[in-house]
């Protein structure tokens, strides 16, 4: 009876230590996969930045095409007035792009909880595949 005890004791042990490791083990990956989504996060925020400014001067500069068309509608000279239409349409459109662009630009800017709660996600996911990799349930492809 004391032999199966103290057996059933070092199992409980030996279980437990596993356990610990396993645990450890889940928490390392954790840690690095928060550490890398944090570097990637700050390097998209970077990248981001010159992007919003760059698309700002696009839009200026669209501006600025925009006013010559009209004082070019405005004179009289070789072009025809369906020409100018025509190019003061495709400017629209253009500009109507490019504020749609800066518009997502500026809420990635200005709500990088977006940035975070995707990248999160990912690695969730990441996780989770990784996790039953381990286990030996992959999907047959």
């Amino acid at each position: 009876m004391a032999k199966t005890l103290k057996d059933l004791a070092l199992a409980l042990l030996n279980a437990t230590l596993i356990l610990l490791a396993l645990c450890l083990f889940l928490a390392w990956k954790v840690v690095a996969t928060a550490d890398g989504l944090t570097a990637t996060f700050s390097e998209n925020l970077i990248k981001v930045t010159p992007l919003r400014d760059e698309v700002a001067g696009l839009r200026s500069d669209l501006s600025g095409i925009r006013d010559d068309l009209a004082s070019l509608k405005a004179q009289t000279g070789t072009f025809s007035t369906a020409t100018l239409n025509r190019l003061q349409q495709k400017v629209q459109t253009l500009e109507a792009n490019v504020q749609g662009v800066q518009t997502r630009v500026r809420q990635l800017v200005d709500t990088p909880e977006m940035l975070i709660d995707h990248s999160i996600e990912t690695a969730a996911d990441a996780l989770t595949r990784s996790i039953s990799d381990v286990k030996g349930c992959v999907p047959a492809s």
